[in-house]
C-alpha cells in the first residue's frame, strides 16, 4: 500500500489554492502567472511520481493536481500525457472518472477534436452552450456514465455567468475591453474601452476531429489551422488568407 506523502499534499492544496483565488477574482494577469510557475512544477510532479493518485496525496490532493493540469494549456502534449495517466489511474480506483472527463474534453478540443461529454463551455449567439460537442443527441447517456448530470442543467447554472475568457487588448492604447465571442466563423466589432479605437475580432472555425488546431494571424485577425510544432521547437505560421508570415515557437 502506497504510503500518503503529506508534503506532496500540502504542496497541491498550496498551489491549487493560489490557481482558485487568480480565477475567483478573477485576475487575468495571475492567472497566466500562476499557471506558468504551476506548469515546470507539474512536469517534475509527473516525471518523478507518476500521476499521483489518492492514497499518495489524499482525494483533495488528486483533485487539486488535476485542477492545475486542466490549467496547463501552454504544453498539450504535457496534457494528453496526464490524461493517459489519469485515467490508469481511475482505473485502479486512484482518481475521479469525473475529473477525467473534464479533462478528457480539454484535451480534445485542444487538439483540435470534438468534446464528449460537453464539459467546456463557451458563449454562442448569446447564450452558453458546449463548445464543439459530439454527438449532441446522446450526451446525457455519456454524462450519467461518468456520475454527471444532464447537460441542460448544467447550461442553466451558467445562466448570467460572464464568459471570462472574452478579452481584446487594444495595441494602441493597451486597454483591455470585455466582449461577446462571435460565433464560428463570423465577426464582431469591439470598440477600445480606452480610447475608442473599433476592432474587428474573428469567430474560430469549426474543428475537426483529428484536425489541426487554429490560431489566429496576429495581422488581419483571421484565424487559420494550424500544427504546433513539438515543445521547444519552432515552425513559420503563414495565414491563408492575407499571408503574413510569421515564426512560432511552442514554449514546452
Amino acid at each position: 500500500m502506497t504510503a500518503t506523502d503529506e508534503a506532496l499534499r500540502a504542496e497541491l492544496l498550496r498551489r491549487v489554492e493560489k490557481d482558485q483565488a487568480a480565477r475567483k477574482a478573477p485576475d487575468f494577469d495571475a492567472m497566466r502567472t500562476v499557471d506558468a510557475e504551476n506548469l515546470p512544477w507539474l512536469r517534475q510532479v509527473v516525471a518523478e511520481r507518476g500521476w499521483p493518485g489518492s492514497s499518495l496525496v489524499g482525494v483533495d490532493g488528486a483533485h487539486a493536481m488535476w485542477l492545475m493540469v486542466q490549467h496547463a494549456v501552454a504544453d498539450v502534449p504535457f496534457m494528453r500525457r496526464c490524461l493517459d495517466l489519469l485515467t490508469a489511474a481511475v482505473a485502479s480506483g486512484e482518481a475521479s472518472v469525473t475529473d477525467q472527463a473534464f479533462l478528457t474534453d480539454r484535451v480534445l478540443l485542444h487538439e483540435g477534436g470534438q468534446q464528449v461529454y460537453g464539459t467546456q463551455m463557451t458563449r454562442r449567439g448569446g447564450k452558453w452552450v458546449a463548445d464543439n460537442l459530439r454527438d449532441p443527441d446522446t450526451v446525457d447517456e455519456r454524462r450519467a456514465a461518468v456520475g454527471m448530470g444532464p447537460l441542460a442543467e448544467r447550461l442553466a447554472s451558467f445562466t448570467g455567468s460572464p464568459a471570462l475568457a472574452a478579452r481584446i487588448k487594444c495595441s494602441d492604447c493597451d486597454a483591455w475591453t470585455p466582449y461577446e465571442p462571435p460565433d464560428i466563423d463570423e465577426e464582431v466589432t469591439v470598440t477600445c474601452s480606452g480610447c475608442g479605437r473599433e476592432m474587428t475580432v474573428f469567430g474560430s472555425p469549426p474543428r475537426l476531429p483529428g484536425g489541426p488546431m487554429p490560431i489566429k494571424c496576429p495581422d488581419c485577425g483571421r484565424w487559420t489551422p494550424f500544427a504546433p510544432p513539438a515543445p521547444g521547437g519552432s515552425v513559420t505560421f503563414t495565414c491563408q488568407h492575407c499571408g503574413f508570415a510569421t515564426p512560432v515557437t511552442f514554449k514546452g
